[in-house]
């Protein structure tokens, strides 16, 4: 028994990076000088290796790192073994169930706006101010055409980026501590948008098929498209969609986090909820007309005919012969008014949303 006891001490290498993802720890500076005082090796190579951060308040299920850490933290009382951390699952479904709220309610506030956007690029004739006169005509409802795809879509979508930006951010800087917090937060956004964006591109699809009145309901238009196309249509455009999300989502996060610093050494203060979402607005806005020409593309492929195979390079020559370079900006004023308010609520809002639903988890932590 005492044997067993002994080689359960003894954890590989390989074993501690599996189970980082599911010991992160509170109070690293307690931690770290109870390791110091130790003599055992192992424990004092583990807790070196990782490069702590304090991440909130979280519960530990890891049966293979206790005993290393019980061994070493028994002979300081002042060292609360409860305050054991990890990635707790609620955490991440509570960042998840914040990113989809913010950005599904968002979409759907915004949607008549995102309508006129896509009515703009799917047009090789119609201009902004053409599409903006015909508003009485198109009518509430047809502004909301599509709206069912769009919320879903981004409901779902942006709970997977959002749960995997916030695993990613407490994972790297453990497997890679030699990054900056800019490079963290760009990785992180990048794994989360990728993944995340692959999720929403059938409701992209069915959305602005809609919106460009190819089909009447989101039935007729799933039907339609898998009768049609089948699997691959409903991911139609998936590459150039990646190439407007990735940048635009790493960019604005990135932009987001650096213009709030910023902003608040300058004042000297943390931002109020209403100048935070106003630095997330700017930020959102200004990327956004960064990456209009992508969206151009991705817009033009996804409301191409059925049974037309368009590349997306098919797509951005036919473009730049037949209506020149600007066009690849149509639609960039709407895109701007109408990601400004996504900005606001996708970046500051789910921070504050988030903030709003794990503040309450951490203080019931330590009433406990």
């Amino acid at each position: 028994m005492v044997n067993k006891a002994r080689k359960k001490k003894h954890v590989s290498p390989e074993s501690l990076l599996l189970s980082i993802l599911n010991d992160l720890f509170l109070n690293s500076q307690k931690l770290e000088s109870c390791f110091r005082k130790t003599t055992n090796s192992d424990a004092r190579s583990f807790i070196c290796s990782l490069n702590f951060a304090k991440v909130g308040n979280f519960t530990s299920r890891s049966i293979e790192i206790a005993p290393l850490i019980n061994d070493v933290v028994v002979k300081d009382n002042n060292f609360d073994t409860g305050t054991r951390v990890g990635l707790d699952v609620g955490h991440l479904l509570k960042s998840a169930l914040a990113g989809g709220i913010s950005c599904a309610f968002s979409a759907f506030l915004m949607h008549p706006v995102d309508t006129v956007k896509t009515q703009v690029q799917a047009s090789t004739t119609l201009s902004f101010l053409e599409i903006l006169s015909k508003i009485p005509e198109i009518g509430a409802r047809g502004l909301y055409k599509g709206s069912i795809p769009a919320v879903v879509g981004q409901f779902a979508s942006h709970g997977l980026r959002t749960s995997i930006y916030e695993a990613s951010k407490l994972a790297l800087p453990i497997v890679a501590p030699t990054l900056l917090d800019i490079q963290v937060q760009s990785i992180a956004s990048f794994l989360g948008t990728v993944l995340g964006t692959t999720l929403r591109i059938p409701c992209e699809v069915l959305k602005q098929r809609l919106q460009a009145n190819q089909f009447d309901n989101i039935v007729e238009a799933t039907v339609s498209v898998w009768h049609q196309d089948g699997l691959k249509g409903l991911f139609r455009g998936t590459g150039v969609t990646l190439l407007r999300e990735v940048p635009f989502y790493v960019a604005g996060m990135g932009l987001y986090n650096q213009s709030k610093k910023v902003v608040e050494r300058r004042l000297g203060r943390e931002l109020e909820p209403w100048e935070a979402i106003a630095v997330g607005a700017l930020s959102g806005g200004f990327t956004a007309v960064l990456t209009t020409p992508f969206d151009v593309i991705k817009t033009r492929m996804m409301t191409a005919p059925q049974g037309v195979e368009l590349s997306m390079w098919m797509a951005a020559y036919s473009i730049l012969t037949h209506e020149g370079p600007l066009a690849f900006y149509k639609g960039a004023v709407p895109r701007f008014f109408w990601t400004a308010p996504l900005g606001a609520l996708n970046l500051a809002g789910y921070e504050i949303l988030q903030k709003a639903m794990i503040t309450p988890l951490n203080q019931s932590g330590h009433s406990e």
